[in-house]
């Protein structure tokens, strides 16, 4: 009897947490996926050329950026949008002022899937004042539009499933 019932606690454990946000994942991946950017760009819009009527983002959070997170977003390893109309105002918004730089390890990830293909995959950090995306074209690049930013990530939904597989086609 004592044997189901932590059988039965941990499977509500494992429930709750996917449930909540934290789903087992797995996406690693050494592939890349940015388009190219010109060598006299300044600001950038990798989203600019993505359809996003039949779009999905996914947020894939650190641990340690949950700290830093914009008030109203939820604190959860991995966010999603499916929502046409939020994503078509973050493609809007999404423009990048390229620096020249580096910024520390950017941990959290943007994956952008259009038709079930993936159109952008790059680092990015996500804090109450600064939002900036660091991949090997731009090296660090900060946010034109933080504000809006900020707004349309705390639309994201926690993602609900036990599982989570990110490929990149």
């Amino acid at each position: 009897m004592k044997k189901y019932l932590v059988l039965i606690a941990l499977l509500l454990t494992i429930l709750c947490l996917c449930i909540g946000g934290f789903p087992r994942l797995a996406h690693r991946t050494t592939v890349m996926c940015f388009p190219i950017v010109q060598a006299d760009d300044t600001i950038i819009n990798p989203l600019k050329d993505v359809d996003m009527n039949d779009a999905k983002a996914f947020l894939i959070l650190s641990l340690d950026d949950w700290s830093e997170l914009p008030e109203g977003m939820p604190a959860r390893r991995v966010l999603v949008c499916t929502d046409a109309k939020v994503l078509q105002q973050l493609k809007d918004v999404f423009s990048f002022e390229i620096s020249g730089g580096d910024m520390c390890t950017a941990e959290s990830e943007l994956w952008v899937y259009s038709h079930d293909t993936l159109k952008l995959m790059t680092n990015i950090v996500i804090e109450q004042n600064c939002i900036g995306i660091q991949n090997e074209l731009t090296g660090w690049a900060e946010a034109v539009n933080q504000e809006q930013l900020c707004r349309l990530f705390s639309q994201f939904k926690p993602y609900s499933w036990p599982r989570l597989s990110l490929r990149p086609n």
